[in-house]
């Protein structure tokens, strides 16, 4: 069955009893059904029952590590998905974004010794759906080495950056960014806290400048599990009192409430560096958690959350765009979701980063009507996502450059960007782009990355004399320089071809107002470009070294 069907059930109150001994006759009935199993662990983990949902999922998986779940009429994608045992928080909830859609999930158990994955499922398209936390870093330093030289379509394909998800690695990725605040995450020892408590050390000897209020929650825990505002020393005396754990994050308090004094968190979701909103939670205590806030009781809070929704592309997410792209350039995943709000001075709070975050789209629609098209979106994206991932091994691609009529080129390697762009520019061919540039220097890597001086080689044997510049005339064909949206510090070539921007990369966050917000230079042919720089002799200044006469 899966998640999904389960977990709704619980959620909305039905009587589960059927259910339960449905399952549970099935593994009368054959001991070794792991599907049962794993259904059974699924059901004791969404009622509260960890311990008991471990155990049965432990059986599950010693009988088998793969499963099939079936959604809707199943014609859909078959999509191979790398997850790990643990409880809700451990893998992405994949269920519940593909629950509305044909997709067929060939879930596909892997662990810190799984040796090889040599038995994967005839599949279209795979997606690493093991998320961050102590418990799985072996697990996904284990997929590193296993998915290495992984050839076919895959989203998240990067467990390095899933592992540096930590909140403190999440911190130090995003101290830099100065539209946004991370509050720094210092992890610390039961001994180093006993000290600040009893007054050998000031807050600053762990978190800098940081004084008290601080939070305090034992390391490993989510959903505010342990979690608390931390004022005084006695008051840190009394948490340790009450708190065994031997390791804790330690962060500063940060005071986002609004002109009313309420606390507002967003969760937003980005695929393939596009946001997505998925839930607005408005609360009077500064721990916020959507299911606590009090959202079912308050009209109010709820009428605030449908305008947020509604008015997310035109109103949050364009205030939070600069935000937003070094959000994606820094954590540099396909998937991941954060928790976030704003505050006063205009910057975006974000709380944390995850690929685990729980995303549905199971609350009452009597209560919350406004959430179906909001979240519709988002499945939409993901599922969209996924296909187009397998469009681009197939061989009749769906983007054609408008100025040639030819396939879009898309990227085979992290470095050959500009080799995508020249080949759509030039209306060649990716193999072709390479055999030139190999032509013009012997040393060119196949796969890039392409020197600025080697493109304009491959340029003129192609019959073209580009010019780089600041200024571009949007009516012709161009390659255009940006800041990687994925990697920091780096740029990327995209391709303007008159009509539309087409990134040879994964991600989809490239449009016209990226390009005004990160766009490097430009490049066009020379004679493209000739208005312009007739202008500039008339001005008595030339960019670049080309002739406005120069033959093509």
């Amino acid at each position: 069955m899966g998640k999904a069907p389960i977990v709704r059930a619980v959620f909305e109150g039905r009587d589960i009893s059927p259910l339960w001994n449905g399952l549970f006759g099935r593994i009368s009935a054959d001991i070794t059904d792991a599907a049962a199993f794993l259904d059974v662990s699924i059901l004791l983990h969404a009622i509260g029952e960890e311990d008991k949902a471990a155990l049965s999922q432990k059986a599950a998986l010693e009988i088998s590590r793969q499963y099939r779940v079936r959604n809707g009429r199943g014609t859909g994608p078959n999509v191979l998905v790398f997850m790990t045992a643990g409880d809700f928080m451990a893998n992405t909830p994949i269920e519940f974004l593909l629950e509305n859609s044909d997709a067929n999930l060939l879930l596909y158990y892997v662990d810190a010794d799984t040796a090889d994955l040599g038995d994967v499922p005839v599949h279209d398209v795979a997606f690493v759906a093991v998320g961050e936390s102590a418990e799985n870093l072996a697990v996904l330093a284990n997929l590193d080495r296993l998915l290495r030289g992984w050839s076919g379509p895959i989203m998240n394909n990067a467990p390095r950056l899933i592992m540096a998800l930590s909140r403190d690695g999440v911190a130090e990725a995003l101290k830099d960014e100065p539209l946004i605040l991370a509050p720094a995450a210092a992890r610390a020892g039961r001994a180093v806290i006993e000290r600040l408590a009893c007054g050998e050390i000031e807050v600053e000897a762990i978190l800098g400048a940081a004084t008290f209020p601080v939070i305090v929650r034992p390391f490993g825990t989510h959903a505010g599990k342990g979690m608390e505002k931390i004022s005084t020393r006695p008051e840190l005396s009394a948490y340790l009192n009450s708190h065994d754990e031997s390791q804790f994050y330690i962060t500063p308090f940060i005071d986002y409430s609004g002109p009313d004094g309420k606390f507002r968190k967003q969760r937003v979701a980005f695929i393939n560096g596009r946001p997505y909103a998925s839930h607005l939670a408005v609360s009077e205590h500064w721990m916020v958690h959507y299911l606590n806030a009090g959202m079912t009781q308050h009209e109010d809070r709820r009428a605030e959350e449908a305008s947020w929704m509604a008015n997310f592309d035109s109103d949050f997410a364009v205030r939070h765009a600069r935000a937003f792209d070094a959000l994606h350039r820094r954590l540099g995943l396909d998937y991941f979701a954060i928790d976030c709000a704003e505050l006063a001075d205009g910057r975006l709070l974000v709380f944390e980063a995850d690929v685990a975050m729980i995303v549905h789209s199971m609350d009452l629609e009597s209560i919350f009507p406004y959430k179906k098209n909001a979240m519709r979106k988002l499945f939409a994206a993901f599922e969209g996502a996924l296909e187009r991932r397998v469009a681009r091994i197939k061989p009749t691609p769906t983007i054609v450059c408008a100025h040639t009529g030819k396939p879009a080129v898309y990227q085979r390697t992290h470095d050959d960007c500009l080799v995508c762009a020249l080949a759509m520019l030039t209306g060649r061919t990716y193999e072709e782009i390479e055999d030139i540039a190999r032509g013009c220097d012997p040393a060119y890597p196949l796969g890039g990355p392409m020197s600025h001086s080697i493109m304009r080689g491959v340029a003129n044997k192609c019959g073209f004399v580009l010019l780089s510049s600041i200024y571009m005339l949007w009516a012709k064909p161009a390659i255009i320089g940006v800041v990687s949206p994925t990697v920091p510090n780096t740029g990327h070539a995209v391709f303007w071809d008159g009509e539309k921007i087409i990134d040879p990369g994964w991600c989809e966050r490239v449009d016209r107002s990226y390009v005004d917000r990160c766009g490097l230079e430009f490049t066009q042919r020379a004679s493209d470009l000739e208005p312009l720089i007739s202008h500039d002799i008339q001005i008595s200044y030339l960019a670049g070294a080309v002739a406005a006469n120069e033959p093509l």
